[in-house]
């Protein structure tokens, strides 16, 4: 008879986190002492994380949960998806006469399109590859718009559906879900602790708030990761480890892209920053000198209108000698330079 246990565990991951280590390592000085010297540095480490496999009794408190939630939903005002349906089938739908038409039409108009773009593509085989890039163009950004607004109303219609009892009770039992499935393990995925602590729902809710607000990276990651993994669960999209794997990749996939791309725009609005701050000279750097030329030409303009008057005339020698006393020695010089050029 075997021994072997079944995998306790859906799904079970690991999140780096940066950590400081001291490091210490000797060496001799100048005079052959042996010398100890310990820095910090920092070192990335995983920690192991797990999604346990619910059990019969947790799957009964699951449900339940649920339908105390969706029962809490219609006392408090919230609509069922069928009473909500109905009601719009009793008003005539979800949409108004004029808003069919125009969904009837933008459908009729992407059909037409679609034998618009076939019969181009048949009569321009011998056109030029110009003609036929443009024509085809014109046609398939012609279908993009209708698309566009043909999903445009079918999104209108579904958001309808969003606040429902129903929709309502499920969110929150993911978040039930979440909060009782997660763990932390060890590498050999041998379970530590509950991730959230222990206790009943509102008990672990709150542990969850404490952590988002504690912003420490490496726990908001495992958090995200924890609520991916259990709603693609829940909804039936994941169950075998293969498929948490996909997930998981195609998570850390997204993350890298989004890295790169805010290191782009860094680099892009740092290097634009640089750019002007080169063509643009500040302030002061602008007005000073323009400051010191307007001085220096009002200085010069006063001594050449002076001395053109003691060349010109010399009839009011009191006003003259009262200017050329109150000058400073500055200004007198410049009426010599000033004399010697003219």
């Amino acid at each position: 008879m075997s021994n072997k246990k079944t995998n306790k565990w859906l799904y079970r991951f690991s999140v780096t986190r940066e950590v400081d280590v001291e490091e210490s390592s000797s060496s001799k000085d100048s005079k052959g002492k042996e010398v100890t010297v310990t820095k910090v540095i920092t070192k990335e480490e995983p920690v192991f994380f797990g999604i346990r496999k619910p059990t019969r009794k947790l799957f009964d408190e699951g449900e339940l949960f649920y339908g105390v939630t969706m029962s809490q939903g219609i006392k408090s005002g919230l609509l069922t998806k069928a009473q909500l349906s109905k009601r719009y089938d009793n008003d005539g739908g979800v949409l108004s006469e004029p808003d069919k038409e125009k969904y009837a039409q933008l459908y009729l108009e992407l059909f037409e399109l679609e034998n618009e773009l076939q019969r181009a593509q048949l009569n321009l085989e011998k056109a030029s590859e110009k003609k036929k890039k443009e024509e085809l163009t014109s046609i398939l950004q012609k279908m993009n718009e209708a698309r566009t607004q043909i999903q445009e109303f079918e999104s209108a219609q579904s958001n309808i559906f969003d606040q429902t009892a129903e929709n309502r009770a499920r969110n929150k039992t993911i978040m039930w879900w979440v909060l009782h499935l997660a763990n932390i393990t060890d590498d050999k995925g041998e379970a530590l602790s509950a991730f959230f602590g222990e206790g009943g729902y509102d008990e672990k809710l709150e542990n969850y708030d404490v952590k988002e607000d504690d912003g420490d990276l490496h726990i908001i990651e495992a958090m995200r990761k924890f609520a991916y993994f259990i709603s693609y669960w829940y909804n039936g999209q994941a169950n075998t480890e293969e498929e948490f794997a996909n997930i998981d990749k195609a998570l850390n996939e997204e993350e890298e892209s989004e890295e790169e791309s805010t290191e782009e725009s860094t680099e892009e609005s740092t290097e634009e920053s640089t750019e002007e701050s080169e063509k643009e000279p500040t302030e002061e750097s602008v007005k000073e000198p323009e400051e010191e030329i307007e001085e220096e030409a009002l200085e010069v303009k006063e001594v050449v209108a002076e001395v053109v008057e003691e060349d010109s005339k010399s009839e009011l020698p009191k006003i003259k000698e009262e200017k050329t006393t109150s000058k400073p020695k500055q200004v007198k010089n410049k009426k010599e330079s000033a004399r010697e050029k003219i």
